[in-house]
């Protein structure tokens, strides 16, 4: 019999750990509160998009994680995502996205909202800067 309250126990506390995680929809930043810095090249062919976020109000006990992202047809899209207590634990977020062998010159961000309709909100346009000038010939 004790094994299964055990077995029980141990279901319990991985379900907790598993439920941590938690996307933010875009209501819970500053209305400017998703900050996209200037597109910097990476490599040869490769992009790194910096972002970061303020939220409305200060929440003390839930800690900035990491920034799920898609690009479908020219649209970036992005949610953050939060790790919320008991075990939450910081990590070293990259500062933004990093965007590989890019094939348009301009692409629309958008924030992702995590609910099951997906709302989507814009945020603004991203240019993807040009290589050298020995590059264009």
């Amino acid at each position: 019999m004790m094994r299964i309250y055990s077995t029980v126990f141990l279901i319990v506390i991985s379900i907790c750990l598993t439920s941590c995680l938690d996307e933010r929809p875009r209501a819970f930043f500053a209305e400017d509160g998703i900050i996209v810095g200037d597109v910097k090249k990476i490599g040869k062919e490769d992009v790194f998009v910096p972002i970061s976020f303020k939220t409305a109000i200060v929440h003390s006990a839930q800690i900035f994680h990491d920034v799920k992202w898609s690009e479908e047809n020219g649209v970036i899209y992005i949610t953050a995502i939060y790790n919320e207590p008991p075990f939450s634990k910081k990590i070293d977020y990259s500062g933004g996205i990093i965007l590989k062998k890019p094939k348009l010159q301009t692409y629309d961000l958008k924030y992702r909202n995590p609910n099951p309709d997906h709302a989507s909100h814009d945020i603004g346009k991203i240019n993807i800067p040009r290589g050298n000038k020995s590059d264009q010939k």
